[in-house]
């Protein structure tokens, strides 16, 4: 995910100390193909930044990209990311690989996750593209920032997702079961499969000489098989409602309106604001 983008950035002396809108960015670059980085987009208005966000983001990436497989085909996705446990390292991401394997996406997932402090990824070359771009860019409102990723580079533009508040599912982790003694945040090497996705893999580390531990994470008795399929096919909205903006910053963004074009003035009208 990329540093925390603020609209809108305006100069003027007076709104210097002001609060502004918190955008946000999550960047899923598929490697060994030629197609551009997808940018999953949203505001602090439409969603938090946590792992419901990063499974949806990645949710309506794979629904977008890829046709559910047939019967005996394969398909196997390996996600690189950082520690994060907040958004990367937690049971909503395994429960979506779960899910997406369940749902036949794909035949196999696994998630590796960098070394803390050796994190350095592709993702973070297309973001300083964005930095450098962001310096000589003006960015009253999210669409703003939308366009800026779009122009950023002439060859194989960045592909963007402006995510909406009913693209946020609450995944049920309650699917899932948490085997004593399996402590997530401490795996290197995550995987689920298509022929045992009730049951999760793991290694303390990228060694492909260590031996993988099996995990059963769904609440079904061992040996018996669980219900077809092990996840329904629809989700509740993780957000019924557009979030409302923090008064203090709702205000400071009220006084900013007269240095902003009628258009920006016209969104900033709509945020909802904290009682």
């Amino acid at each position: 995910m990329q540093g925390v983008v603020y609209t809108p950035n305006l100069t003027h002396s007076n709104v210097y100390y002001q609060r502004q809108l918190a955008n946000y960015n999550l960047c899923i670059q598929e490697m060994g193909t030629d197609k551009p980085p997808t940018m999953c987009l949203w505001h602090e208005g439409i969603a938090h930044r946590g792992s419901i966000e990063v499974a949806s983001c990645l949710l309506k990436w794979a629904e977008t990209s890829f046709a559910p497989l047939v019967q005996a085909k394969e398909r196997k996705l390996i996600i690189y990311s950082d520690r994060c446990c907040g958004q990367n390292n937690n049971w909503q991401v395994l429960n979506l690989m779960a899910l997406l394997v369940s749902r036949g996406y794909f035949s196999q997932i696994e998630q590796k996750f960098m070394v803390s402090g050796h994190s350095f990824l592709p993702c973070d070359r297309s973001f300083a593209m964005l930095d450098k771009r962001r310096k000589v860019s003006t960015l009253h409102t999210p669409s703003d920032v939308a366009e800026m990723i779009r122009g950023a580079r002439q060859l194989h533009p960045f592909k963007v997702i402006e995510m909406k508040c009913a693209d946020f599912r609450q995944l049920p982790d309650a699917t899932l079961k948490h085997p004593p003694g399996f402590l997530i945040t401490s795996m290197m090497w995550l995987k689920v499969t298509a022929t045992d996705p009730w049951c999760a893999h793991t290694k303390g580390s990228h060694s492909l000489y260590e031996g993988w531990k099996h995990w059963l994470i769904t609440k079904q008795r061992k040996n018996q098989p669980p219900p077809a399929p092990l996840f329904s096919t629809t989700y509740a909205r993780a957000y019924e409602d557009p979030l409302p903006i923090k008064k203090e910053k709702h205000r400071d963004l009220m006084k900013m309106l007269a240095y902003m074009p009628a258009e920006a003035q016209a969104f900033y009208g709509t945020l909802e604001c904290e009682e």
